[in-house]
Order: C-alpha cells, then sequence, then structure tokens
C-alpha cells in the first residue's frame, strides 16, 4: 500500500478557501446525524464486515459526524480526525494498524475507547472536485483491504455525494445560491424550537434591497438577476456556515442566528449592509439594502411572532431613510444605528435568556 503523504491540517490556500466554500454550497446542517447518511453508513457496515462506519464533513477546523456511531470516534477537533487526513489524500486513505502508524498512534481515539486499530477512508469528492468530508469503517483489531472491497468503499462515497448534491438543489435557491423559502422555514422552525428548549438567545434578521423595482425598471431584469445573485454570494461569503440564510421573497432575505445576542446580530447586519453598499453599489449606483433585526422573547409562541417584529423593523429602517439597520432595541438613541453607534450597541450585549427571568 503506498505510503500517503501528510498535510498540514488548516491550510488557508486559495484550495482550502474554494474548498470551504464547496462544502459552505452544500448548506449542510449541523442538527446532529440525519437518516440519509445513516442509511448509508448501515449499508457499508453490513457489506464490508465493520462494526462502525460513520460520514464526516470536515470545515476549517472541525469535523461534523452525520451518521449515529456507538463510540466516540472524533472530539469534534480537526487536528485529531482521521477524516482531515482523508481529505488531503487523493484516493483512499488506509490505516491497516494505527497501533503502528506515527501518525495516528496517539489519537484519542486510537489509545483510549473505542480503541481503533484499522481506518478505510475515502474522500467525498464533489461533482466540482473539492473533497469536503470522508466515508469511512473501522475496526478493533488491524485489517487491509481488497480492491474489491476499496471499490465497494468508493461506490457509496459517491452516492453520499450524489444524495447530498440532489438535497441542496433540491432546497436551494436556482437564482441566490441561498436556502428556498421552504427549506429556510423548516430549518428556521427547528432552530427556533431548539432555542425555546435550551433558552438560549436566537435573533431573526430581515433584509430588502432598497428600490429593487427601479433597478429592474431602469436596467431590465437581466441585470436584475445578476445583483440578485451577487447579493446572494457576497452574504453567503460574508455570514459563513454559523447563521442560516435564506431567500424568503422577491428581493428579501432572512437570518436565523442560534446563539447570538441583539447586539451581536446588529454587528453582523452592519457588517452586510455596508459590504452590500460597497460592493453593489459598484454594479449600480447606491444600491443598498434596509434590515430589520428583532430577538426571540420568552413570550414568542411561534416563529411567527419573532419574525413580524424584524419585518416590523424593516420597514422602521427604510421609513428612517433606507440603508440601514432597525434593531429592536427600547433605546430610541440607538435607532436607526449605523456605524457611528454600532459600538454602543455591542458594549450593551445582553446576557443569555436563561439568565433573565421568564415570563412563560
Amino acid at each position: 500500500m503506498p505510503e500517503i503523504e501528510y498535510r498540514p491540517l488548516i491550510c488557508l490556500d486559495k484550495h482550502e478557501q474554494a474548498r470551504l466554500a464547496a462544502l459552505a454550497d452544500l448548506q449542510i446542517s449541523e442538527s446532529g446525524p440525519e437518516e440519509m447518511f445513516d442509511r448509508i453508513a448501515r449499508l457499508v457496515k453490513a457489506g464490508l464486515g465493520f462494526p462502525w462506519s460513520y460520514i464526516s464533513f470536515v470545515e476549517l477546523d472541525r469535523q461534523i459526524i452525520k451518521t449515529r456511531t456507538d463510540g466516540v470516534f472524533s472530539d469534534g477537533c480537526r487536528r485529531t480526525s482521521f477524516c482531515s487526513s482523508t481529505i488531503a489524500s487523493k484516493g483512499p486513505l488506509i490505516i491497516p494498524d494505527t497501533i503502528g502508524d506515527p501518525r495516528f498512534c496517539s489519537f484519542p481515539q486510537v489509545v483510549g475507547s473505542p480503541h481503533v486499530r484499522s481506518y478505510w477512508g475515502v474522500p467525498l469528492m464533489t461533482s466540482s472536485g473539492f473533497n469536503i468530508g470522508a466515508l469511512c469503517v473501522l475496526d478493533k483489531v488491524p485489517r487491509t483491504p481488497s480492491s474489491q472491497e476499496l471499490t465497494v468503499l468508493d461506490d457509496f462515497s459517491r452516492l453520499a455525494v450524489e444524495c447530498t448534491e440532489l438535497r441542496a438543489q433540491a432546497t436551494t435557491d436556482l437564482l441566490t445560491g441561498v436556502r428556498s423559502r421552504r427549506a429556510f422555514f423548516a430549518e428556521a422552525e427547528r432552530l427556533f424550537v431548539k432555542a425555546r428548549a435550551t433558552c438560549r438567545p436566537l435573533c431573526f434578521t430581515i433584509f430588502d434591497l432598497d428600490h429593487f423595482k427601479k433597478i429592474n425598471d431602469e436596467h431590465g431584469h437581466v441585470i436584475g438577476d445578476q445583483v440578485l445573485r451577487e447579493l446572494g454570494s457576497l452574504a453567503r461569503h460574508q455570514l459563513g456556515s454559523d447563521a442560516l440564510l435564506g431567500r424568503i421573497g422577491g428581493e428579501e432575505f432572512a437570518i436565523v442566528s442560534l446563539g447570538t445576542s441583539l447586539p451581536r446580530a446588529i454587528s453582523t447586519a452592519e457588517d452586510l449592509r455596508c459590504r452590500i453598499a460597497d460592493i453593489l453599489g459598484q454594479m449600480i449606483p447606491n444600491c443598498t439594502a434596509s434590515f430589520g433585526v428583532a430577538e426571540l422573547r420568552d413570550t414568542d409562541a411561534t416563529l411567527n411572532n419573532l419574525m413580524r417584529r424584524a419585518d416590523t423593523a424593516v420597514y422602521a429602517a427604510k421609513a428612517a431613510g433606507r440603508n440601514c439597520t432597525r434593531p429592536e432595541l427600547s433605546s430610541p438613541s440607538l435607532l436607526p444605528i449605523r456605524l457611528t453607534s454600532l459600538n454602543a450597541a455591542i458594549d450593551s450585549d445582553v446576557p443569555p435568556r436563561s439568565e433573565r427571568t421568564s415570563t412563560l
């Protein structure tokens, strides 16, 4: 078996940036195991006769395991993940005996429970050629694969990628590349329920382009579509994978941020607003957006309660002159908030909902 070159696990070169962008485009949820991936892992285990199999996706500094496992194979850190080395290889990563491999013999999952002795992993390569994760099988005893077994593993890795890409197409707005309205609200509802159950803060942000009808009327719908396309790309890369982003109307978008306080959500909205004015303003003069931000309250019985307040804040931002962020703050001096008053909002960061008196 040829030796696979070990590379630094975190490398922010252009290829790694493009790889992370390809992963972000697939909109992999961090909500834990999913039945689609569980089903593939079960088939791999049964077909190859391994006690363990899992599918993971590798982000900048961590891996997200998307299947249910009987053991703990990673602490989430990319540096102690077999799959991080798998995505750095051009083919399968085969470790017949982890104890005898200096690259992995000190990994927690090797020296401690579940005492992994062999690992076979195949990169999950997208149709655009980026390794975004891995499908792997593991055992407590040393094992070396046959060519037929490697073919089976490779076939299932291709199946996992195809399913992931097809799902992304079904849940993605084709013009902007963000989540479609239906997919956005399905995930937003899940985050809403989770926030209420765990007493974590949750913010809902709505923003839309100012005078977009005028852009279409004066420049044509082809240019209007190009503006929306650029906006989707800009917002996706600006927000990353930590926030849920979707297109909920023609030129209207929404962001849901779990674990984010209102002042921090305002800061994020302001950063994006400035980027829109800067980047899109180069395409169309005075192309700007207005933002409204609302935070989950203990009295919010449904997601619609939260969304309506964010929607009201957007209208207030437009009434205040557009190209600004209207947060849900009690102090009139911070409404509307621009860069000159942003520091004051961040300095007044509110505590988690669990530290405030509940009215439920």
